[in-house]
């Protein structure tokens, strides 16, 4: 019996190129940093950009020590400090581009800020 093929669907192909997603994180006030794994993420207290880049494939990251917030949507956010305002934490580099540029190269060229860890 044959293997069945998969048949791409429209919603499959990605939206944009690297550099247009970075473009537009940061324009909406997104933090963008880059880790040297290779890793890409965006820091944003903004519920519409953390849910937009959900939708595109993002992966949300719940930081050590912090307070989830369940009844939050989207998903993903905590809190800071007790009182703090939510924040996301969402890994971008997940997200499918358009192009042969990744999200990494493409935060790269435009210069956001190398997370190392200690």
């Amino acid at each position: 019996m044959a293997t069945p093929q998969k048949v791409p669907s429209p919603a499959d192909t990605p939206s944009m190129t690297a550099r247009t997603l970075i473009s537009r994180v940061l324009r909406e006030g997104g933090h963008v940093y880059r880790m040297q794994e290779l890793c890409v993420f965006v820091v944003t207290e903004d519920p519409e950009l953390a849910s937009w880049l959900l939708r595109l494939g993002g992966m949300p990251y719940l930081p050590s020590g912090a307070a989830r917030i369940s009844e939050t949507q989207p998903r993903g956010a905590f809190r800071n400090a007790k009182d703090g305002p939510p924040k996301w934490d969402i890994y971008i580099h997940t997200i499918p581009v358009k192009g042969e540029q990744t999200v990494w190269e493409a935060a790269d060229r435009k210069n956001v800020d190398l997370y190392e860890v200690e």
